[in-house]
């Protein structure tokens, strides 16, 4: 049972390596991306609440779940990229403007900030192409925000306080 939440974050690893993948399908694959989103943010849901009943401290693996995240949501911006639905030169000038304010600032919320828009763009790209896949999505959000609000608001309310602390150090 202790090592559920590190297969469950690692999962998102193995899930985030599929949906770059399957650009190389390209644009026919959408559907499928959109439920394997659905399923690593699932696994994101659910490591944290096997984590906190376990009680057991994070391992190596639990200490990198942020990236594990962002794998997931690079991935996203991967396929859409090489499925043609977004342009290389913009995709690839925002992640170095990102990579840059990421280094220089070295802040979650930052990193946060950046990554919110890639978070959405599959959701958008499906709601103009695969409408039934977007409305599954946006169903799968509003379960996952009743069944989860208490988390969403302490990782919302935690953004916050990041930020005004990144504000103050400047």
């Amino acid at each position: 049972m202790k090592r559920v939440p590190d297969l469950l974050t690692a999962s998102r690893g193995v899930i985030a390596a599929a949906i770059a993948s399957l650009g190389f399908v390209g644009p026919a694959a959408l559907e499928a991306v959109i439920a394997l989103t659905m399923l690593g943010w699932t696994t994101d849901i659910l490591d944290g609440r096997f984590a906190r009943r376990c009680g057991k401290q994070p391992t190596w693996i639990g200490e990198r779940e942020f990236a594990f995240d962002m794998m997931l949501v690079f991935s996203g911006l991967c396929y859409l990229v090489m499925a043609g639905f977004v342009p290389i030169t913009p995709a690839v000038a925002y992640i170095a403007v990102a990579a840059v304010c990421v280094a220089y600032f070295r802040s979650k919320s930052v990193t946060m900030s950046f990554a919110t828009p890639l978070v959405a763009l599959p959701l958008v790209v499906a709601y103009l192409n695969a409408r039934g896949a977007a409305w599954g999505y946006l169903l799968w959000i509003a379960v996952a925000l009743l069944l989860d609000w208490r988390r969403f608001k302490d990782v919302v309310l935690q953004f916050i306080e990041n930020t005004k602390a990144l504000t103050r150090r400047m």
